[in-house]
């Protein structure tokens, strides 16, 4: 596994489990973010590179900051 792909898959671990802590389903924080369930459930699938825009917009939606959804190195 290379790198891009390791840190794809920190992320949509991280993600799951943000939105799971917050209790939130995909549907929600699809509506909250206004990305589509289909992108969400890809990023936490680590299957897509998300556009930085798109991070904030999720960040925007769990009411978090981008420091508190990206994992570190």
């Amino acid at each position: 596994m290379d790198k891009k792909q390791d840190a794809l898959r920190k992320l949509g671990r991280r993600l799951t489990e943000l939105r799971h802590r917050q209790n939130l389903t995909l549907e929600q924080l699809s509506t909250s973010s206004g990305i589509s369930i289909q992108e969400l459930t890809a990023i936490e699938a680590g299957e897509t590179d998300p556009a930085l825009t798109t991070v904030f917009h999720i960040c925007r939606g769990l009411g978090l900051s981008p420091n508190e959804l990206l994992p570190p190195g």
